[in-house]
């Protein structure tokens, strides 16, 4: 049961983040002589922001493992990301229902991802299903990437 609880609190979660983006956008928009638009729309992204974590502290009473857990990929996924703007990804290749992501390196070993990039040197960065954040050279990795997950790259 609490895992289907927990599954519509992260809903609720998205939802609520997807707000904040908007109002963002909105806060941008305004003219910067409009104070009292920009002081409300502030609020309602802090109202937001307060909700989400509320919401998180609900997760985390719930069961302080799988928190912990998604505290752990939202921290790797963040790594990734600044990853990705460091050494520019050319590639970008990600798991979909349909195909798998990985990783053969030269030493034999599979590396199962969720999303892996390439940069323009050739190197690798992986965020696997265990939710770390790996980096390989060029010559770590014997699998190239047309092997991998065709028709899903996306320029970075």
């Amino acid at each position: 049961m609490s895992d289907r609880k927990i599954q519509q609190i992260l809903k609720k979660i998205n939802y609520l983040e997807a707000e904040v983006e908007i109002q963002k956008q909105i806060l941008f928009s305004i003219p910067s002589d409009n104070t009292g638009e920009i002081e409300n729309t502030l609020r309602v992204i802090a109202a937001r922001k307060g909700d989400i974590e509320g919401l998180r502290r609900q997760i985390n009473d719930l069961d302080p493992k799988e928190f912990a857990r998604i505290v752990a990929f939202e921290q790797a996924s963040a790594r990734f990301m600044a990853i990705g703007a460091e050494n520019t990804f050319t590639d970008l290749f990600y798991r979909q229902a349909d195909q798998e992501c990985g990783l053969r390196l030269a030493d034999g070993t599979a590396i199962d991802c969720l999303v892996k990039g390439r940069d323009a040197k050739g190197g690798w960065t992986a965020l696997t299903i265990d939710g770390e954040v790996l980096q390989f050279s060029r010559d770590q990795v014997v699998e190239p990437a047309e092997i991998n997950s065709q028709n899903q790259s996306h320029p970075h």
